[in-house]
């Protein structure tokens, strides 16, 4: 199935309304994320279907839990730009910031951002403790972190009504049965597009 088939049908599954120009996007996005990839090793996945579904529609499951509106989206540890690059895409009102402490990788997102003309986009070069003065009111990760790791550092960089969102496997539940203190959750099962996956996306609201 030729790359435009797979990722309208994945839009549609998702309830995703896209603009003419995004499929677009995102092709050239998985030209630039495999040539890269050989020098840069960005992703261990090759093969152009797993990449639009493992990544790519991976990413835009977040959307399904994030409300509509002009919101600072915060994404931790973005590698090659997941899920904060595909979101941005399909969601051009958020202003999403890539923070990602390798070389490397930051030089591709940047190179990323300007060849997708992806103005809402900003790549700080950063661990996410080290990130200060600084505010969103989302902030989502992948399997990055635990739960309770995610809490420690980075909750400092959520605003007072803030909340984080995860993609997870089956076991999260393990990771959220031991967390104390004020913390609340909120789960979304979630069926991957063209994949016999389901997510579990993971709202965290906690006070500090």
């Amino acid at each position: 199935m030729e790359i435009l088939k797979i990722l309208k049908k994945g839009f549609s599954e998702l309830g995703i309304k896209a603009a003419d120009d995004i499929p677009g996007k995102f092709e050239t996005y998985l030209h630039e994320l495999k040539k890269w990839n050989r020098a840069y090793n960005l992703t261990a996945l090759k093969d152009d279907e797993e990449i639009i579904t493992k990544h790519f529609l991976d990413s835009l499951l977040y959307l399904k839990v994030i409300p509509e509106g002009q919101l600072s989206i915060c994404d931790i540890g973005s590698g090659a730009g997941f899920p904060g690059i595909p979101m941005a895409i399909v969601r051009p009102e958020l202003t999403v910031a890539l923070i990602e402490p390798s070389r490397k990788k930051t030089a591709f997102l940047r190179h990323m951002k300007n060849r997708l003309s992806l103005q809402n986009i900003e790549v700080i070069e950063s661990r996410i403790e080290d990130v200060k003065d600084r505010l969103f009111d989302i902030a989502v990760t992948r399997a990055l972190f635990s739960v309770g790791d995610l809490i420690k550092k980075a909750g400092h960089i959520l605003k007072e009504d803030g909340f984080f969102v995860l993609n997870k496997g089956p076991k999260f539940e393990d990771e959220i049965k031991d967390i104390s203190g004020d913390v609340k959750f909120e789960i979304f099962p979630i069926a991957l597009p063209g994949a016999s996956l389901q997510r579990n996306l993971i709202k965290v609201y906690f006070k500090r």
